[in-house]
């Protein structure tokens, strides 16, 4: 089969696309996946570089990839939820490193759902890995309820697009914070406000809220702390290190003397029940994926470099033919 692969760490001159070897039958529980589409995320080009080899050390060759959209190819025992031929899409095993820049792929049942026919193939692989963990950090980590302030910093990115959509689903009134030229895409996706923040820094302004979601990672508990609400506003961030473990602690202890605001960090869960919320959202008309480009697999190291620039308007996915 024809996958993407890499041999070693570096820049993305080190993708290749070549022949390997197929998969082996799926497993217990496991399903065997045509892949048609594949979406692209900065983990990819993290593990690629090297940057996370302390906590995700690669196995070489390594296919990347995470997000996947396509057909049922085989089943294996104990599958009750798929037949071969079903249209499905959900998330590679975040630990085994991906494996979706590929044209079969193995992977869980329990990571996937029936994509919803409103969906192409592409736009279905753009939502695993950012849709789930937009809803993850908002639902679950920051607890956001109908009527409650949210802030998503990186309001226009892969995640931070759909987090607003999410959020405003929730009820919440939300405000987004990216550049000036997606001021008018992020109220259109149900932002209240948005903040150009080459202009202006959200954490100057006197304004508090629920939750702050920093969905771009860029942003620490110590520069959003002020602009949480006092009687418990909780920041969430997508950036996963020793800084975030360690406000997560404090904030947690100090809870026991009175502090009310919290510090979290998402680590997201492939999980076919949140997939069917997704699925409720998309069949409702207030969920859908903004895809700034389609590349074939033959064009990863292009799409690898887009990703890397930090520039991108939703998200970028791979056509695998």
């Amino acid at each position: 089969m024809k996958a993407a692969v890499i041999d070693g760490y570096g820049g993305s001159d080190r993708l290749q696309v070549r022949e390997v070897a197929e998969p082996g039958e799926p497993g217990p529980g496991q399903i065997r996946l045509r892949v048609r589409a594949a979406g692209v995320n900065p983990v990819d080009w993290m593990i690629r570089k090297g940057s996370l080899r302390l906590v995700m050390p690669a196995k070489f060759p390594l296919i990347l990839g995470y997000d996947a959209a396509g057909e049922v190819d085989a089943i294996g025992p104990e599958v009750t939820r798929f037949q071969p031929g079903d249209a499905v899409y959900g998330g590679l095993d975040i630990l085994r490193q991906g494996g979706s820049y590929a044209e079969l792929a193995l992977a869980r049942e329990s990571a996937f759902a029936i994509k919803p026919a409103a969906l192409s193939f592409e736009e279905a692989a753009a939502l695993p890995v950012a849709a789930l963990t937009a809803l993850q950090s908002l639902r679950d980590l920051g607890e956001l309820t109908t009527s409650e302030r949210a802030l998503i910093n990186g309001a226009s990115g892969g995640v931070g697009h759909l987090a607003v959509q999410i959020a405003a689903a929730l009820g919440a009134r939300v405000t987004g914070v990216t550049s000036g030229r997606n001021l008018e895409f992020v109220q259109s996706l149900g932002a209240r406000e948005a903040i150009d923040y080459e202009e202006e820094d959200f954490a100057g302004r006197d304004d508090a809220w629920d939750v702050v979601f920093d969905a771009v990672g860029n942003r620490s508990y110590q520069d959003c702390e002020p602009s949480l609400a006092h009687d418990g506003g909780i920041y969430v961030t997508t950036l996963v290190g020793p800084r975030s473990f360690l406000n997560g602690i404090f904030t947690g202890t100090a809870g026991l003397f009175g502090q009310k605001k919290r510090a979290r960090w998402i680590m997201v869960k492939h999980r076919a029940e949140d997939l069917a919320v997704l699925n409720r959202l998309v069949e409702q008309g207030r969920l859908r994926p903004e895809i700034q480009e389609v590349f074939p697999l033959e064009r990863i190291r292009q799409a690898h470099d887009l990703s890397e620039t930090g520039r991108v308007r939703g998200k970028l996915v791979l056509r695998i033919d």
